[in-house]
């Protein structure tokens, strides 16, 4: 029976169609993908090519993006267990790969669109100070990607391309007239005196975190209250924890990571501040960044801080050293109710968002859901 009869020409066309999707998938757009962990095929590869071929193969197929999603879209629906975001650098030092923040720092994410939509929430901001002649300044604490690109595996480096999402954000908020400190540069100068980010944790440390808090003032013209860092940070001590370790199941680092602890005066006790109520409202008790609003008692500016992990706790006594009243609260990934600020009506209104975060996402996590405006 011959090949050719119709209903066989149809199927053979099917089938050649659907054989060839890979390759047309590497000229077609595609959805963000993971970070390819291998770029080229190794040395010699036709000697061993299961081997050696195969690992290149599994990071170049086309669609690899649509692919990689279905799959983790159906290991959510089953509630298979997912495995850690952690990526291990050269020296040990640990990464988290979630948001796509590798992709990011590395410029092999760039979604334009969701970072205009973050600019244009800060320009709402800006009107809501307007009237009582606040200052705003946005400051973006870079992933440890972005700061510890050294010490990123091989593959990652060589991936690097420009511009990422933070030269993007850069140029747009110049273009809008929005005061913005890129952190990138003072972060990268001060590595050769002592470490800015924990090697086993998403942070950066509190020498980073008062780096970022020094360079929002300068921006917003307050140096003359910035905080000298021999003034606010003890010598460095082991710490021997990290959510990088706790999420891969570790008890402790080896060796232990640095901090460097705030000691007096600028580290303020509890004791000396006085709740502000009425300024914030309460959250739900599954959210893990209950908003913060005091007055120190002593003269400075009113300052708010619409942040995130980065700023929630390691700036709280940079704050209360700096301020006459303070106000922390979650941006909510750019969904936050603006209310607070008018009721606060703060003199200095500091954006700082981490870098993975600061993209105003289609979709927020789990946990921020009950508490966005809608």
């Amino acid at each position: 029976m011959s090949l050719l009869l119709a209903f066989r020409r149809w199927w053979a066309i099917l089938f050649v169609a659907v054989l060839s999707l890979p390759a047309i998938g590497h000229f077609l757009p595609d959805l963000p993908a993971p970070m390819r962990t291998v770029v080229a095929p190794e040395a010699r590869w036709w000697e061993e090519a299961n081997k050696r071929m195969d690992p290149y193969l599994n990071n170049t197929f086309g669609f690899r993006g649509a692919v990689l999603a279905a799959h983790g879209a159906y290991v959510r629906f089953i509630g298979a267990p997912r495995g850690p975001s952690v990526l291990r650098g050269t020296d040990g030092s640990l990464f988290y790969t979630g948001d796509h923040a590798l992709e990011q720092s590395v410029g092999q994410l760039l979604r334009p669109a969701l970072v205009g939509e973050f600019v244009d929430w800060v320009i709402s901001l800006k009107r809501e100070i307007e009237p009582w002649g606040g200052r705003l300044v946005v400051v973006i604490a870079p992933n440890a990607q972005t700061i510890q690109f050294d010490h990123l595996p091989d593959y990652a480096r060589r991936q690097m391309k420009r511009p990422t999402e933070y030269d993007l954000l850069d140029a747009d908020l110049a273009k809008a007239g929005i005061a913005h400190a890129d952190l990138r540069p003072p972060l990268l100068a001060a590595k050769a005196a002592g470490p800015v980010y924990w090697r086993f944790d998403t942070h950066w440390n509190q020498r980073g975190a008062l780096i970022g808090f020094n360079a929002a003032l300068a921006a917003v013209g307050r140096a003359d209250l910035e905080i000298n860092p021999d003034e606010a940070l003890g010598p460095p001590e082991p710490r021997t924890d990290g959510d990088l370790v706790r999420l891969t199941g570790n008890g402790t680092t080896e060796p232990a990571d640095v901090q460097y602890p705030v000691k007096p005066p600028v580290a303020v006790g509890a004791a000396s501040l006085t709740p502000l109520p009425g300024i914030t409202q309460a959250r739900s008790p599954r959210f893990p960044f209950p908003p913060l609003a005091f007055e120190t008692g002593h003269p400075g500016p009113r300052i708010m801080v619409i942040g995130d992990s980065f700023t929630y706790g390691l700036w709280k006594d940079y704050l209360a050293y700096r301020s006459s009243a303070f106000v922390w609260t979650h941006h909510l990934f750019c969904r936050g109710d603006p209310a607070p600020i008018a009721r606060f009506k703060p003199e200095i209104l500091i954006v700082a968002a981490a870098e993975r975060l600061f993209p105003c996402p289609l979709k927020v996590p789990e946990w921020a859901e009950s508490e966005v405006r809608r």
